[in-house]
């Protein structure tokens, strides 16, 4: 797709997850919204390798969405690929239909979400089994800028090190902002970059809502002899002026006006 045809479809994403925020009654508009580019750039830019009516290809990429409360913007992406149909996509909500965290039972999902802090290591594992098998697939994860503070990850990022494991690329939904404190440059994320280099791995960092930047790192992953790390800039409920950098808009309901202004103004984009 075209930078213009993108940002025309995030802005149809953004609108379908109102559509399922407004049928539900359930939201995780500000990291749905902070994610739609990046997942964009997954899906509509080339980056990644599958089949949508197929999900046993062998020969697929692996894609973990470890943020899993996200999965509305996921959902309406593979409405729009078809790898979901519309009437399984207008579950979402319901009982016994498409939940708030994704589940492997779904068409193209590859692992079930709502722990964080796993996806990075099983992507390794991923990529060790491709390594072991001959396979050319790639394992990507997106991941909560938060979900650093667990130590899975940093063992994994160990394993995949000193097990020369390349095929991994794990982005980050940099949005500072988790469900009820600011995650600031001065902790964590102080001196990041060396932090990564210092484990193996390569570092790469973007605006994460500029699709034309996510989808050239995207690419420069795919080619470097290293497990990657993207550092994706986010803006946390991007793309509605009264959703962004707004911690409340983490989980809380959308109501009919909530939901009738943020259309009105994404409608106007």
């Amino acid at each position: 797709m075209k930078a213009s045809d993108l940002k025309e479809k995030c802005n149809w994403i953004r609108l379908e997850v109102l559509k399922a925020a407004e049928r539900s009654g359930k939201a995780h508009i500000g990291g749905t919204f902070s994610a739609v580019e990046i997942l964009a750039a997954l899906y509509y830019g080339g980056i990644f390798t599958f089949k949508p009516r197929n999900s046993t290809w062998e020969s697929r990429d692996r894609f973990i969405l470890s943020k899993g409360h996200a999965c509305t913007a996921l959902y309406a992406i593979f409405l729009d690929l078809l790898i979901i149909t519309k009437k399984e996509y207008e579950t979402y909500g319901q009982n016994g239909g498409l939940g708030g965290q994704l589940e492997a039972s779904i068409n193209c999902v590859d692992f079930n979400t709502g722990s964080i802090g796993h996806s990075v290591g099983v992507c390794v594992g991923m990529a060790l089994a491709a390594k072991i098998q001959k396979k050319n697939f790639r394992a990507f994860t997106l991941i909560g800028d938060s979900e650093f503070y667990e130590g899975s990850i940093w063992e994994s990022m160990v394993f995949a090190q000193e097990n020369n494991i390349s095929k991994v690329t794990v982005i980050v939904d940099r949005n500072r902002l988790m469900v009820t404190d600011i995650i600031d440059d001065n902790g964590l994320y102080k001196d990041f970059r060396q932090r990564v280099e210092n484990f193996g791995w390569a570092y790469f960092e973007c605006d994460g809502h500029n699709t034309s930047e996510l989808i050239r790192c995207l690419r420069k992953t795919r080619k470097i002899q290293k497990p990657s790390i993207l550092i994706a800039n986010t803006i946390k409920g991007k793309g509605v002026s009264f959703f962004e950098n707004n911690l409340k808009w983490h989980n809380l309901p959308l109501s009919e006006k909530d939901i009738e202004l943020a259309r009105t103004e994404l409608l106007k984009k």
